[in-house]
């Protein structure tokens, strides 16, 4: 029996006659055992009991969340690949100007809406991708549409996707909203908590004890069945539980942003806590806004290493332009963490975030999801997050196998 090893192994430590014992009734009789032991047993068996009842109730939703987070870590080549002729081009020389694209995706789309931003491409073979903003009967609520347009020709390319229609958007509102708008984020938020909680108890449980260190991270030959399964169960989240944890971490941050946001600034200041609600456009009088090509030229006099990857088109007369830019070294290598907005009228320089200028605050918060999807780290990291995105998968089987054999174990 468990407590009888436990008996044995304390026997072989030095005395300890000072520390208090309990009676603890065995089939031979009660046997004295030191309280340490006992709690500690206590302890194990707790973590071991949560450990148990988040992976039944929860373990699914760990893997949905993880298996759909594989796919997102490659969606933009993944939707490329499967859409070569709405999402790529085969074109070269200079890209078409601005002024002309941003006309061309007017012209393209369906009444009811108006545009909302403009993707710039990040290679040679992607194209323009122009987003359309459209009401619903419910407030606060859009639907989006998506232009593509040649960078070489101006051609349009593809028109009126809407975004959760097609593959790739729908696995991406799967995983983070479960397809139930702000509940399903908060739900989302809390399984990422629940999944760092499993992560937690199962290093308590896995924790090699003094001199077992080389059997926690190294199969035992010749094991039952069963032990197989754990052996396979422990030793997969032993070598992923880094990732795993980095990777529910930054789950609750793009589920609560405002909260996580607030907790880093208590330690260092964050701009992402300011609202930039506040920062408008002021119309003068008989001042026409300035087209995109100008406002464009304006933040790259600003960032002359910078390249522009995202421009939000103004739409109400306090509306302003946002651009995002990528600069040499950024850690969000897919869209860069530098921005500008400007005035659309007068293109005066009403905010900067510049990503070399940020505080510890900015540059922790700036991390979170380039570690999410594995920009961070290059190709390398990205593969690492698809790999680790199929460990939950692997632990909630080998979880369900353990107890199904030692439950017909049990029957026999």
């Amino acid at each position: 029996m468990r407590l009888m090893f436990m008996m044995k192994r304390d026997n072989a430590m030095p005395s300890a006659s000072s520390t208090p014992t309990v009676m603890v009734p065995l089939d031979e009789g009660k046997v004295s055992l030191p309280a340490q032991t006992v709690c500690r047993c206590s302890l194990r068996r707790l973590w071991l009991s949560t450990h148990l009842y988040l992976g039944l109730f929860g373990g699914a939703l760990f893997v949905l969340m993880s298996l759909t987070g594989s796919v997102l870590v490659f969606y933009k080549t993944i939707d490329e690949w499967l859409n070569p002729t709405q999402l790529t081009t085969s074109g070269s020389g200079p890209y078409r100007p601005l002024n002309e694209v941003i006309a061309t995706a007017q012209a393209a789309a369906s009444s009811g809406g108006w545009l909302d931003n403009l993707e710039l491409p990040s290679h040679e073979r992607e194209v323009f991708k122009a987003w359309y903003r459209v009401p619903t009967d419910k407030l606060d609520r859009f639907r989006w549409y998506l232009v593509t347009i040649d960078p070489y020709t101006g051609s349009v390319l593809s028109r009126d996707r809407e975004w959760g229609t097609f593959f790739v958007s729908f696995i991406y509102e799967l995983h983070e909203s479960l397809l139930i708008d702000e509940l399903g984020r908060t739900l989302v938020g809390f399984v990422a908590i629940f999944l760092l909680v499993s992560i937690g108890t199962g290093v308590f449980l896995w924790w090699p004890r003094s001199g077992k260190v080389r059997q926690a991270f190294l199969p035992v030959a010749g094991a039952s069945r069963i032990r197989r399964q754990y052996q396979w169960h422990r030793l997969s989240g032993a070598y992923s539980v880094i990732v795993l944890s980095m990777l529910a971490f930054t789950g609750v941050y793009l589920a609560f942003p405002t909260y996580v946001i607030s907790l880093v600034s208590v330690f260092s200041p964050v701009d992402e806590a300011h609202d930039e609600s506040t920062v408008e456009s002021h119309p003068a009088s008989g001042q026409s806004a300035l087209s995109v090509e100008q406002a464009a030229g304006l933040a790259q006099s600003l960032f002359q290493d910078g390249r522009i990857t995202y421009i939000g088109i103004p739409h109400e007369p306090s509306d302003v332009y946002q651009i995002t830019m990528h600069r040499p070294g950024d850690v969000r290598d897919s869209t860069g963490n530098s921005e500008v907005w400007l005035d659309q009228y007068s293109g005066a320089v009403l905010k900067v975030r510049d990503w070399r200028t940020f505080t510890a605050g900015d540059t922790f918060v700036a991390w979170l999801f380039p570690l999410h999807n594995g920009e961070a780290f290059g190709l390398i990291g990205r593969w690492i997050v698809f790999v680790c995105g199929f460990v939950p998968l692997i632990l909630y089987v080998t979880a369900l196998r353990v107890w199904w054999l030692k439950r017909r174990a049990h029957r026999r």
